[in-house]
């Protein structure tokens, strides 16, 4: 479900990700709900959740900005979204 809703809003946000990247995004999304088993990074674990108020937003920056061949960092946010 996690994917299906990740792929489903990518549109909105004028994103066409390749499927690797979107596994990848997945599978991050998938670790860090694992990983919060034994430590409190979120109080959103569903699919539907991660995929759309973690992933989906954090990939709202780059509908903002023009970050090709631009490095970035994110600093202090808990489970790693921005």
């Amino acid at each position: 479900m996690m994917k299906e809703t990740l792929t489903a809003g990518l549109p909105a946000l004028g994103l066409d990700l390749d499927e690797n990247r979107i596994d990848t995004l997945v599978a991050f999304g998938r670790a860090m709900v694992k990983q919060n088993e034994v430590m409190n990074l979120t109080g959103i674990t569903d699919d539907r959740g991660v995929a759309n108020l973690h992933l989906l937003d954090s990939l709202t920056v780059l509908s903002c900005a023009d970050l090709n061949g631009k490095s970035i960092i994110d600093v202090g946010c808990g489970a790693g979204f921005p």
